[in-house]
């Protein structure tokens, strides 16, 4: 019965907007064509690498830390350390063992030496820690 119904919704409307019910105004539309201005979008200059924010450079050691406690199972203080976006996969697939002991050592070295090692910016290994043993 709805098949119905639409079939023959659409077969009224069909007749009542038919194309024969629409002009075309050709001088008109001559008229806006030669009237108009034709814009031109000129290319903006690019950003220089130096304005832009680095957050490798100036991540902060206690964000960090606590970036790894809060979002560590996805892995998330990871990309705020400046390694690739791929990463929260394993972290992910482990159910966030690894955020957890990226939390821990980042709580460690924080509390011992005000910092987290260099070796943790923009590192592409999964396990960030490899190298501490």
């Amino acid at each position: 019965m709805k098949k119905l119904v639409l079939t023959l919704a659409v077969a009224l409307m069909s007749l009542v907007a038919s194309a024969n019910n629409y002009v075309a105004n050709d001088a008109a539309f001559d008229a806006l064509v030669e009237n108009s201005v034709e814009m031109v979008m000129e290319a903006s200059a690019p950003v220089a690498p130096a304005n832009m924010i680095q957050l490798t450079n100036n991540a902060d050691p206690l964000v960090a830390t606590l970036l790894s406690w809060v979002t560590g199972w996805c892995g998330l203080h990871r990309y705020y350390l400046g390694t690739q976006i791929w990463m929260a996969a394993p972290y992910l697939v482990t159910c966030g063992v690894l955020g957890w002991i990226d939390a821990v050592v980042f709580t460690l070295e924080y509390v011992q030496n005000g910092k987290i090692n260099k070796k943790y910016y923009n590192n592409p290994k999964v396990i960030l820690w490899a190298d501490l043993f």
